[in-house]
């Protein structure tokens, strides 16, 4: 029997990982800055150990669960030498470890053919920076954190090795479902929250989103707030997974995939943030195309109604949130014209300092497009910010982490670097293309992770996510999902190697005479 979409995402495992998540936040909400907290981050961690020990399978999906539901992984934080450890760090190193004792066990290469020059040339890229940066002096310690994103790389290895089956994608779905899931209700929740409680209490909410970095609230006006969460970018691959489904994947009405679909559109509103609408807008016409192509125009257009009743069933959801009459109400006029002012508008402190930063990166990049200048090169620019100015006397921020994200790759391993991210992309297109001709009832999945990947891309330009665990995390979760032990993709992939290289021989000889 077919699953229905939400089935797909839900069972047992999904249930015990999102309790985890929720008392994960609640606990971590109620020791921020005190001694249990560290004896929390203990117990964590021993846990994390006892389940590497018993279920190492689990480790991967619990890693993925918590980059979705928490941004930046300092739920729980340990001082150690003066700095401050997130959970994040701890899953990320016990992960690896069990990883790399597998690999070692098993005595075998998990990484697939077509991928293991690539992997060796991005290994070697990102210790060529670090060296370039050494050598450059751009300092020991901008180095270090800058280095660290990108060790989110591990992730994808750890995909290889431990998602290889049927099962453990089952696994997978359901941790990603969690992580989903919980993202969203904190979505909304803190819209509703930060809209209607009294200043006094929220002071406490809104020092543990900033001290624990899961997001940035701000007040737009009246008792709207814009709730900005970082791993808010999954809801993007959720929304358009939900839509693949509606359009290519149902046999009859699903009613779960509207329901996803609403509320991910509505946590997508309340985020305010044009990186994921231009994400958007890049991947819902290649999903048109695609369904258009797959299934003509009549079905196509036959759930355009769909589409276009929970959209505004979305609206009306946060409507119904940020207007009820408790302690503060909205002004109508304010709310309808919220999200058109956000898309359209093109001066805030967000864009004035994007703006300020492009010059400096460009003249950066022109001087040494080549070879770059390695991690931990730092520029200078501008900034309007009053938060900044306020607190450093000066208008000036000299930073090594920037915004433009595909410029901070070519600034930091030359172009080298951005081709070889860019090719990664082009490896998965290849299989999962191959994946929507040989496995048509899951078209609506492959065409979600095709769909992923171009969405992380475009984010990237204006925001740097592949050099931080959720990009990173992202291209684990669809590395996992393509069924690379598949006989029916290795034949397939095997015999477009035949034809191109027939092709290329044909070519060389007609060249030749």
């Amino acid at each position: 029997m077919k699953l229905t979409f939400i089935k797909q995402f839900t069972g047992k495992p999904m249930w015990l990982i999102l309790g985890g998540l929720v008392a994960l936040d609640i606990l971590s909400f109620l020791t921020l800055h005190t001694e249990l907290e560290s004896a929390l981050f203990a117990i964590a961690v021993i846990l994390l150990v006892m389940i590497a020990n018993k279920h190492p399978e689990w480790l991967f999906p619990i890693a993925v669960a918590e980059i979705i539901a928490t941004s930046n992984g300092h739920s729980l934080n340990i001082e150690m030498l003066g700095a401050s450890i997130g959970l994040r760090i701890a899953i990320f190193g016990i992960l690896m470890l069990a990883t790399i004792f597998s690999i070692l066990k098993k005595r075998e290469n998990p990484i697939p053919a077509h991928f293991r020059m690539l992997s060796l040339l991005i290994a070697t890229v990102i210790l060529y920076a670090v060296l370039l940066g050494v050598l450059n002096g751009n300092g020991l310690r901008n180095i270090y954190l800058d280095a660290n994103g990108y060790l989110a790389i591990g992730y994808v290895l750890a995909a290889w090795v431990w998602v290889r089956d049927a099962d453990s994608r089952r696994l997978l779905l359901q941790a990603v479902g969690a992580g989903m899931l919980w993202i969203a209700s904190k979505t909304l929740l803190f819209l509703f929250m930060f809209g209607h409680l009294h200043p006094k209490t929220l002071d406490y909410v809104y020092t543990w989103i900033r001290d624990t970095r899961l997001g940035e609230i701000t007040l737009q006006g009246g008792n709207i707030y814009r709730v900005f969460l970082q791993s808010q970018w999954f809801l993007v691959p959720a929304m358009l997974g939900s839509a693949a489904y509606i359009w290519i994947g149902e046999k009859s009405r699903d009613s779960g995939a509207r329901i996803i679909f609403l509320i991910t559109f509505a946590a997508i509103l309340a985020s305010l943030s044009r990186s994921f609408w231009v994400a958007l807008v890049a991947t819902v016409p290649i999903l048109f195309i695609a369904v258009l192509k797959w299934t003509g125009w009549k079905k196509t257009l036959s759930k355009v109604p769909d589409f276009a009743a929970i959209k505004i069933g979305a609206l009306a959801l946060l409507w119904v949130i940020i207007a009820v009459p408790i302690y503060q109400s909205v002004d109508f006029a304010f709310f309808s014209g919220l999200f058109s002012g956000r898309a359209t508008g093109v001066s805030d402190v967000a864009i004035d300092s994007r703006t300020q930063l492009l010059t400096p990166m460009l003249d950066a990049v022109i001087e040494s497009p080549v070879s770059g200048y390695g991690l931990g090169k730092t520029l200078a620019y501008k900034t309007s910010d009053p938060r900044w100015i306020d607190s450093h006397d000066s208008d000036i921020v000299e930073t090594y982490a920037f915004e433009w994200g595909w410029l901070d790759l070519w600034l930091k391993f030359g172009i080298l670097g951005a081709f070889f991210i860019l090719w990664i992309s082009r490896l998965l297109f290849k299989d999962l293309w191959i994946l929507f001709e040989i496995d048509k009832p899951r078209r609506w999945l492959y065409a979600t992770m095709f769909l992923s990947i171009v969405g992380i891309y475009v984010v990237h330009f204006f925001s740097p996510y592949l050099n931080h665990p959720i990009g990173w995390g992202t291209i684990a979760i669809v590395v996992a999902l393509i069924p690379f032990e598949d006989e029916r993709l290795q034949k397939a992939r095997k015999k477009k190697l035949v034809i191109m290289k027939r092709k290329t021989a044909s070519a060389t000889a007609n060249r030749s005479k």
